[in-house]
């Protein structure tokens, strides 16, 4: 790839970061001049990126948006939510662009339709900012008018994109620019309300017009986004696709640290070959073993010390991760009608380059279901004393060698008496379960698979498989989930996941004569308990421990084994996996290590309940296993078994 669009690509995806961030802050205080002119940049730099790899749809496209944000510094245009959100697709559809050219190493193919679009989009957003001008001529920075030209204008571009969107076969880029015209249309309308004139629209839409009010046409655009969801683009509370980063900034400290190690090390080796040459002429056996000793303290500090420095290349700051969540909640918020705000305390605390990839899913999950169903509306939160836009803090930390994140929200909070009710409907758990349960035991059904308090299914949640995906992502990872909630206070729910998944901790265990690893994060504890302690119930196994039962799997006959233990004794390992417990019986409990894992490869690869694999000293290939497939294949003897 030439090194100038190498360049782009990681300059690009910074500008569009801060846009982003600039034009969400502007929609909240329109007087910000510094986020004005922090925005305009960010456009203006971009444009001329795209310059230099001669992008030209590129920069047309940003110089449209660029003039808009030209005309509202100039205060010649106002800021609205319509020209928020233009300004929004823009840089989505650049993040789109960079995306494939990341890809491919090439210009993106249609970008000059893609471009055209958004300049035909601008123009008639810039024709809807004159309409609603106030009366002298002087457009007014954060005055929303409720002008019928504005809708007027905006309906056009949303009939004539659904006529796109219906023709066959529909013209590349046709669903995005039907949806992106709807959002704008209905955002305008929610903001500025007012009669509309239905001779303006023609079609499809002309039905809904007819009472013309600004509720007909939201209910209008809504069914038609809802068409839409099966359609690859973004709608709220999604994610779009993002390309992994393939390239990392470091910082210059951290190459001259490797530098300095690298010298060290050589220096260990030649000592290393000095004692292997006076083992040759084997003289003074005992002071060969002294230097010998010393040496392998010497290579072990600094093999850890190289290991911290080359894992501190891989990290990246939370930021990464954070930045695409105020446009979502911004989105979520606008799409239930619950205003709310997004503060972000520590994006800048950093993370394995896996950890900040794989974090985005699992608090879009929570971040949603704080929306849906811990944010109350703004009538019930004034009612409650509260102030009518709800705030949910996103907030990370690095705690020893683990970072810790939390999402806070000051909504209604999660009533364990409501749980235990939809638990006992949907035979979660039964009667006697649930009356013993504590508060706190109670709320963690939130995380069951299946298990979700909405009374219906909406586009953001009511499924009840977003808490589930994010304890069973999180543990993935070597994390743990914990939530805690006051009714009427709100709720924190708290991820700690590991600095680096590079390097493992795990404790071996040997089963039929071979070793495999358990990740040490997951192992509650170990007991050894007599086998008639181990009872059938129906076609599993069981034990109960300090009073609670806990399901007891054979490892071995798990993984199509032949057992060798002994005849009164059991060995089992209790351990935790998607927050319910269980028991493994082994052979013999082995030593505690840290393990770097390399992915299985070969045959391996295609096996499943293989975490990964690495070696011991002994030069055996040690099988580290992956629970959450074990522990959910109770039953299942095709496991390791190609």
């Amino acid at each position: 790839m030439n090194e100038f669009v190498e360049q782009f690509l990681i300059e690009g995806r910074e500008l569009v970061s801060q846009g982003n961030d600039d034009l969400l802050a502007l929609e909240e205080h329109p007087d910000d001049r510094e986020r004005l002119d922090g925005a305009f940049r960010a456009f203006h730099t971009l444009k001329g990126a795209a310059g230099i790899v001669d992008f030209d749809a590129m920069a047309r496209a940003l110089h449209a948006a660029e003039d808009v944000l030209s005309a509202v510094r100039s205060n010649s245009a106002p800021i609205t939510p319509a020209l928020i959100d233009m300004c929004l697709a823009s840089l989505d559809q650049v993040s789109a662009w960079i995306d494939q050219m990341q890809a491919t190493g090439e210009l993106p193919p249609g970008a000059d339709g893609q471009a055209d679009d958004l300049v035909r989009r601008f123009s008639t957003l810039a024709t809807a900012d004159k309409t609603s001008a106030t009366s002298d001529g002087q457009a007014q920075p954060g005055k929303r008018s409720s002008d019928a030209g504005a809708f007027s204008a905006i309906g056009r571009e949303l009939l004539e994109a659904q006529k796109l969107m219906l023709s066959e076969p529909a013209p590349e880029g046709a669903a995005g620019r039907l949806e992106s015209a709807g959002r704008v249309a209905a955002n305008v309308l929610r903001h500025h309300g007012g009669s509309l004139d239905a001779t303006d629209f023609e079609g499809p839409l002309q039905s809904s017009l007819i009472a013309g009010d600004a509720e007909a046409m939201i209910e209008a655009i809504d069914r038609i986004l809802e068409g839409l969801s099966d359609r690859p683009t973004a709608l709220p509370g999604t994610l779009a696709p993002q390309a992994a980063e393939t390239t990392l900034r470091v910082d210059v400290e951290r190459i001259d640290s490797l530098v300095r190690l690298t010298g060290e090390l050589l220096i260990a080796k030649n000592a290393v070959g000095h004692s292997a040459e006076r083992a040759q002429d084997e003289v003074d056996p005992r002071g060969l073993a002294v230097a010998l000793k010393n040496q392998h303290l010497l290579l072990d500090r600094l093999v850890g010390e190289l290991q911290r420095s080359v894992f501190s290349l891989r990290v990246l700051p939370l930021q990464h991760a954070f930045q695409r969540f105020p446009r979502l909640v911004r989105e979520m918020a606008t799409s239930l009608g619950k205003p709310a705000r997004l503060m972000i305390e520590g994006a800048t605390t950093e993370a394995d380059k896996t950890i900040v990839e794989a974090i985005s899913e699992p608090l879009l999950h929570i971040l949603r279901n704080g929306l849906d169903h811990g944010v109350e509306s703004a009538s019930e939160r004034v009612a409650l004393g509260k102030p009518a836009t709800a705030t949910i803090r996103l907030r990370a930390a690095r705690q020893s060698d683990h970072v810790v994140i939390e999402v806070e929200d000051d909504g209604r909070g999660i009533d364990a008496a409501r749980i235990r009710e939809v638990a006992r409907q949907r035979n979660v758990a039964t009667d006697t379960a649930l009356e013993a349960m504590t508060d706190a035991e109670a709320i963690d059904l939130i995380f069951a698979p299946g298990f979700s308090t909405a009374g219906e299914v909406t586009a953001l949640s009511g499924r009840g498989v977003g808490m589930d995906v994010v304890r069973t992502t999180i543990e993935r990872l070597g994390g743990r989930v914990s939530v805690s909630s006051q009714l009427q206070r709100g709720t924190t729910v708290r991820l700690a996941l590991p600095f680096t998944v590079m390097m493992t901790k795990v404790l071996t265990v040997e089963v039929a004569g071979q070793v495999f690893g358990v990740p040490i994060e997951a192992v509650v504890e170990t007991v050894r308990i007599g086998r008639d302690a181990i009872l059938p119930i129906g076609a599993a196994r069981a034990m109960v421990l300090r009073g609670r039962t806990i399901p007891v799997i054979d490892l071995a006959e798990a993984l199509g084994q032949q057992a060798r233990r002994s005849d009164t004794d059991a060995n089992v390992l209790v351990v935790g996996v998607g927050g319910q417990l269980g028991g493994l019986e082994v052979d013999r409990l082995g030593a505690r290590m840290d393990v770097m894992l390399k992915p299985p490869e070969g045959l391996l690869a295609g096996i499943p309940g293989i975490d990964g694999t690495t070696l011991l000293g002994d030069g055996r290939v040690l099988i580290v296993l992956d629970l959450h497939k074990i522990v959910g294949n109770v039953g299942g003897r095709e496991m390791l078994h190609p």
